[in-house]
């Protein structure tokens, strides 16, 4: 195995770690907002916005051609704060740029690049 064919291999082995990562993250921020939402009485009206992002930044990201992840792993129910989901945003934005870095093909770069302006809009909802 040649040199680039080692350095190939191993972008794209962090590139799909990044994404379904990113993938399971966004999932989890998702639930942990739908659970807010349900618990106020104006929840849906507080936390909508975020909602709405946080799942407009899965679905895009769901669109990466280099994806093959089921449905992510489910997690233990968290008892988060805004504080929280407003890192967890910060750390997806980031992680999915870094991912459009490393991608090769095009709808991979798009869909990383969709989901990661998702994720900044989440961001903002959060402040």
């Amino acid at each position: 195995m040649t040199h680039e064919r080692e350095h190939q291999d191993v972008r794209h082995g962090w590139f799909t770690e990044i994404l379904s990562s990113a993938l399971n993250d966004l999932a989890h921020a998702e639930r942990v907002i739908t659970a807010y939402a349900a618990q106020e009485p104006d929840g849906f009206i507080a936390w909508g916005m975020a909602e709405g992002e946080a799942v407009q930044a899965h679905q895009a990201l769901r669109q990466a051609p280099s994806l093959h992840t089921a449905t992510p792993t489910d997690y233990a129910t968290v008892n988060a704060t805004a504080d929280a989901l407003y890192e967890l945003a910060r750390k997806i934005s980031q992680s999915l740029v870094r991912a459009a870095e490393l991608a090769s093909d095009p709808d991979d770069k798009m869909a990383c690049l969709q989901a990661a302006l998702h994720a900044d809009r989440l961001q903002e909802t959060l402040r």
